[in-house]
């Protein structure tokens, strides 16, 4: 979970200065839509063979040449000046750091799945989850207070320095991350959209696409109606760290609520009180009621997590939890690439307000459309997880500790 937060820390980290690097160098809304693509797309593109990978060579591999891609992309903006190179040391930091974090959060999400009690798999996805609570609220508000008070490139020469430490704490923990031996088969590969010819398993799919797309809004849209409504980047920070905060609350909570709510029910409250943030969203430019919405809607979005990767591992066929997993970046990350376009063209020509009212309705459609479905979703128990339990099981007896 350490290793899973610093990766995930110089994510949120990277894409909140890079936002606010280009927009200082007055880059347009489209420009840095196309940026915050690029954290998406080489993942979107490769996370299913990932998964594969991942199943073959275990977590080992793919967890260290993750943290040396997002090494290597920190470094190129702190390297390289906007005023010379423009923004292109942006462009190849984006792609380069998505790409690292996707194979380490893939890998430390397959090792969280395999080592879970299978009765209690979303409380266990819950604690994975907060530390991505922590490091999602201090990436936005060091970064903040670190521009402000020396610059971008300095906030991306720190994390850098952070990077590296990483690096040296994975190579000193690495007995922890299993590696399959060679001689592990597993299933011959197969098109991965024959997963979602699994009813149970393409409304989870159905749910990611929407909390996905929840989250990328918010992550976008914010830092660029923060600046429009003239928040210092500090205050910027903040209201992120404040939807940061609230997801660690809500998951702090989950192992409870997850004991009296099933995961529908769950999901069914993320989509609705997300529609009802973004609704609000416009009618505000003040810092405290930014950071109140923003706490609401993280509480929300927080809760999803846990509860979609608990039915992913329940509803996923025997030996592809790891295609499964991949399966589920490629969609999440093709929102993340086509959402930044789309918005940023869309904000140029609308405005931030119709972003904000679109997913509004987006968000509230799905959940009506979840409450249809909840009546045929049972909880996730030991006996709808037994299929996958047993293969990672067989899995885990042939893995070396």
């Amino acid at each position: 979970i350490a290793i899973a937060m610093l990766a995930h820390m110089g994510l949120v980290s990277a894409r909140m200065t890079g936002s606010l690097y280009a927009l200082a160098n007055h880059a347009s809304t489209f420009t840095v839509g196309v940026m915050v693509a690029l954290f998406s797309l080489v993942p979107m593109l490769t996370a299913v063979r990932a998964g594969r990978w991942l199943d073959v060579v275990g977590a080992w591999r793919p967890t260290l040449i993750g943290m040396l891609l997002v090494l290597a992309g920190m470094s190129l903006p702190a390297l390289f000046p906007y005023p010379n190179t423009d923004v292109a040391p942006l462009l190849v930091c984006a792609a380069l750091v998505g790409t690292g974090c996707m194979l380490v959060m893939l890998a430390i999400q397959r090792v969280v799945g395999e080592y879970a009690d299978p009765n209690n798999r979303a409380a266990a996805f819950s604690w994975f989850a907060l530390g991505a609570s922590v490091s999602g609220f201090l990436g936005p508000v060091v970064s903040g207070a670190l521009i402000d008070a020396f610059g971008h490139r300095i906030a991306f020469a720190v994390l850098t320095l952070v990077a590296l430490l990483a690096v040296g704490f994975l190579w000193m923990h690495r007995a922890l991350l299993p590696q399959h031996p060679r001689e592990v088969k597993v299933p011959e590969p197969r098109h991965p959209l024959e997963l979602l010819q699994n009813p149970p398993l393409r409304r989870v799919m159905f749910a990611t696409v929407l909390v996905s797309m929840s989250w990328e809004l918010q992550t976008f849209v914010v830092p660029v109606h923060g600046t429009r409504v003239g928040l210092s980047a500090s205050q910027i920070g903040f209201v992120l760290g404040s939807f940061a905060l609230a997801t660690f609350v809500i998951r702090l909570a989950m192992p409870r609520l997850s004991r009296r709510y099933t995961e529908w029910q769950v999901l069914i409250f993320t989509l609705l009180s997300s529609s009802a943030s973004f609704a609000l969203y416009p009618f505000f430019s003040s810092l405290v009621p930014l950071l109140c919405i923003t706490f609401v809607l993280g509480l929300g979005l927080g809760a999803a997590q846990p509860n979609i990767m608990s039915l992913l591992y329940s509803r996923s066929p025997p030996g592809r939890l790891g295609e499964a997993l991949g399966l589920r970046l490629t969609i999440i990350n093709s929102s993340q690439v086509a959402l930044p376009l789309i918005l940023g063209a869309f904000g140029s020509v609308l405005g931030t307000i119709a972003m904000f009212w679109t997913m509004a309705l987006v968000a509230g459609f799905g959940g009506g459309v979840a409450l249809r479905w909840r009546k045929h979703e049972p909880r996730a128990t030991s006996e709808t997880q037994a299929p996958a339990t047993r293969t990672e099981q067989a899995l885990s007896e042939r893995t070396p500790n």
